[in-house]
């Protein structure tokens, strides 16, 4: 069960930061937003990592 929850987690991350990159190249510039979901989105694939490798272990 772990390893679906971490798996959960990476997809959201990376969804998030692969919608931080189409904001920031449709507006043409990166603001507060954008950084604070590169940043949150990035946190969370990584904890996602985490949660994955420990269920696996």
């Amino acid at each position: 069960m772990l390893f679906y929850i971490g798996f959960g987690l990476q997809l959201i991350g990376f969804s998030s930061v692969g919608l931080c990159l189409f904001s920031g190249m449709s507006k043409g510039d990166y603001g507060q937003l954008e950084l604070i979901q590169l940043v949150g989105g990035s946190l969370v694939f990584y904890l996602g990592n985490f949660v994955k490798g420990k269920a696996q272990s």
